[in-house]
């Protein structure tokens, strides 16, 4: 079921617009930054959605359930990134 529920969120958020994605540790996209959609964990073949705390928020201005940054370091199998939606768009 768990997976079943990260998917369907996923699906619903990249629905909403164009998206790119970027490490983790990049400065283009963090969660205190406006576009900051989500973030996405990769170990192998399985991928978690979640939203990362805003590290510049207090704890009662927080998203509900984010997750701690640091807990996202430990394991040499899975890397995480950070996805944010192109705000602005050109028109040409």
């Amino acid at each position: 079921m768990k997976y079943f529920t990260d998917a369907v969120v996923l699906l619903m958020l990249v629905a909403c617009g164009d998206t790119s994605s970027y490490p983790v540790d990049s400065e283009e996209c963090q969660p205190y930054h406006e576009a900051y959609s989500h973030s996405v964990t990769y170990c192998g073949d399985e991928q978690s959605v979640y939203f990362a705390c805003n590290p510049r928020a207090r704890r009662g201005d927080q998203v509900e359930g984010c997750v701690d940054d640091l807990l996202l370091k430990s394991s040499e199998d899975c890397y995480s990134e950070n996805v944010c939606m192109n705000l602005w768009t050109e028109e040409e």
